[in-house]
C-alpha cells in the first residue's frame, strides 16, 4: 500500500489518529501540507503576518520530526499534481471540522474520485463521539452527557522511517524559494505549548481566567486549533485540577456539535426568533471600532491587543463583540469577519457560535445580556493594568476617568463615538421589532 496522508489542522505526530490509522495501513507514507494562496487571502494573511510565521513554524517542527512536503498551491492544483505524478493507492486525512474544510474535503474527494483513489476521513481532534451526543438543546445539558463520553486515551507516536520521501519540496526550499522567514524574535512560537501545558497553574484557571492584566489563560487556543497539540492531551492536563477549563474544552465541541446539526449557522441566526434585526452597519462607526478609537478604553485597548498579538484575551472578546453589536448596532457577521482578518487561534465555527452568543441571536438561554463596558472595565481590570498595557497614552490619567468616558471627558483621549445606555434602548428596540413581526407572521 503507498498512502498520502494530508495534514491540515492536525500538525503533529504524537496522539494524531488519523496519521496513525494511515501508517498501520500502508508499508509507506508520504506527507504533505499544501498552504493554499486562496486560504491566506481569504484571512487577509500576508508573509510578515503573525498568523503565517506561527504556520510556518509549526511545519518546520513537524518537519523536524518527520519527512514532509509543503505545497504552495490551489488546494486542488496540488492534489490533481500529485496524483498525476505518483501513484498512491488511498489519501488519509482526518475529518474536517469547519464549513471550510467540509468544501474543501469535498472538492478533494471530487479529484480523487476521478484518479480512482480513495480519500478516507479519519475522525480526530474531539474528545467525544459527535455522533453519540443526541440533540441537547442547550449547553447545561450538552455537557453533562459530553462529559460521559469523553474518550480521551492518547495514542502513541508514528516512527519516522514510516514516511517516504517524494520528489516535492519540503519547508526550507519553499521558504528559499518565496522569500519567506521565521524570525527569532516573534510572538508566537510554535513549541511553546509543550512548556505551558505543563507550568500553567489550572488550578488557579477559575479564579483568574476573567482578568486580563493577568497570565490567567493558558494561551493554547492557537496550538489547538492548529492542531499542535492534540485536545486529549490538553483535557488530560486539565482534567487533574479544574473542571472550569474543561468546560471551556466543551463549548468547543459545543458548537461543532450545533454546526453539525444546523449547518446554516453559518450565515443565519440560531435563534429563529432574532433574524432580520435592521443592523444600521454605520460606516464610520464601524471604522472607529476597528482603529481602536472608540472613546471607550477598555474596548480599544482589546483592540489594539488583537492587531498587535493577533489574540484577544476571552473576556475582552466578549466586552468587544458585545460593544460592536449592542452598542454600535452592527451586524455580527462583520464582526465576525473582523476576527477572521486577525485571529491566531481562528476557527470559523467557534467564531460564528461566539459571535451569535454576543450578539445574543444564538444559543444564549439569557434573552438578552448587555455588557456594559464601563462596569466590565471597573470588575475585570479595576486597576487599570490592561488598559495602560496597550494604551500607554492613558498612563497617567486616573482610573475611575479612564473606565468611564462618559462621564469623565479624558483630556488628549477620543470622545465616545456612542452612548453606552441611549444605544441599549435602540438595540432593544431593534429586536422587538423582529419579534413583533415575526409574530404576525
Amino acid at each position: 500500500m503507498r498512502v498520502l496522508y494530508w495534514f491540515r489542522r492536525d500538525l503533529r505526530i504524537r496522539d494524531n489518529k488519523a496519521l496513525i490509522e494511515a501508517a498501520s495501513k500502508a508499508d509507506k507514507v508520504a506527507a504533505v501540507f499544501v498552504i493554499d494562496p486562496e486560504v491566506l487571502r481569504d484571512r487577509k494573511m500576508n508573509f510578515d503576518d503573525p498568523r503565517f510565521i506561527f504556520l510556518l513554524d509549526a511545519l518546520r517542527n513537524l518537519g523536524s520530526k518527520m519527512r514532509l512536503h509543503v505545497l504552495y498551491d490551489k488546494t486542488r492544483e496540488a492534489f490533481e499534481h500529485l496524483l498525476g505524478r505518483y501513484r498512491f493507492d488511498a489519501i488519509y486525512t482526518a475529518s474536517p471540522l469547519s464549513w471550510h474544510e467540509d468544501a474543501l474535503v469535498q472538492e478533494i474527494k471530487d479529484v480523487c474520485r476521478r484518479s480512482g483513489v480513495r480519500l478516507i476521513e479519519i475522525i480526530d481532534n474531539l474528545l467525544a463521539d459527535q455522533s453519540s451526543l443526541g440533540s441537547p438543546i442547550n449547553f447545561t445539558m450538552f455537557y453533562r452527557k459530553w462529559r460521559r463520553l469523553v474518550n480521551a486515551e492518547t495514542a502513541g507516536e508514528v516512527p519516522p522511517d514510516n514516511f517516504v520521501e517524494i520528489d516535492e519540496p519540503d519547508l526550507n526550499e519553499l521558504c528559499k524559494r518565496n522569500g519567506w522567514r521565521i524570525p527569532e524574535e516573534r510572538i508566537w512560537r510554535a513549541d511553546w505549548y509543550s512548556h505551558r501545558l505543563q507550568s500553567f497553574s489550572y488550578k488557579k484557571y477559575a479564579a483568574t481566567k476573567d482578568y486580563p492584566y493577568l497570565d490567567g489563560t493558558s494561551k493554547l487556543s492557537p496550538y489547538i486549533s492548529l492542531g499542535i497539540v492534540s485536545v486529549r492531551e490538553v483535557f488530560n492536563r486539565a482534567v487533574r485540577f479544574s473542571e472550569e477549563f474543561v468546560r471551556q474544552l466543551a463549548w468547543r465541541e459545543f458548537y461543532y456539535h450545533l454546526k453539525r446539526r444546523y449547518p446554516y449557522m453559518r450565515d443565519l441566526e440560531l435563534n429563529p426568533r432574532r433574524r432580520g434585526i435592521m443592523w444600521e452597519n454605520d460606516k464610520y462607526l464601524i471604522s472607529a471600532f476597528k482603529e481602536g478609537k472608540t472613546g471607550y478604553p477598555i474596548v480599544d485597548a482589546g483592540i489594539k491587543q488583537l492587531k498587535a498579538e493577533k489574540w484577544i484575551h476571552n473576556r475582552v472578546r466578549l466586552i468587544v463583540a458585545n460593544f460592536l453589536v449592542k452598542d454600535l448596532l452592527v451586524d455580527w457577521r462583520i464582526g465576525e469577519e473582523f476576527f477572521k482578518e486577525h485571529l491566531i487561534d481562528y476557527d470559523e465555527v467557534l467564531n460564528v457560535g461566539n459571535w451569535q452568543w454576543s450578539a445574543s441571536v444564538g444559543v444564549d438561554p439569557l434573552p438578552i445580556r448587555i455588557f456594559n463596558p464601563v462596569r466590565q472595565a471597573e470588575k475585570y481590570d479595576p486597576l487599570c493594568l490592561y488598559v495602560k498595557r496597550y494604551i500607554p497614552e492613558l498612563t497617567d490619567h486616573e482610573c475611575e476617568r479612564i473606565h468611564d468616558p462618559i462621564r469623565h471627558r479624558i483630556r488628549g483621549y477620543y470622545e465616545p463615538i456612542v452612548d453606552h445606555n441611549e444605544q441599549i434602548k435602540k438595540f432593544r428596540e431593534m429586536v422587538s421589532q423582529v419579534k413583533e413581526s415575526s409574530t404576525h407572521h
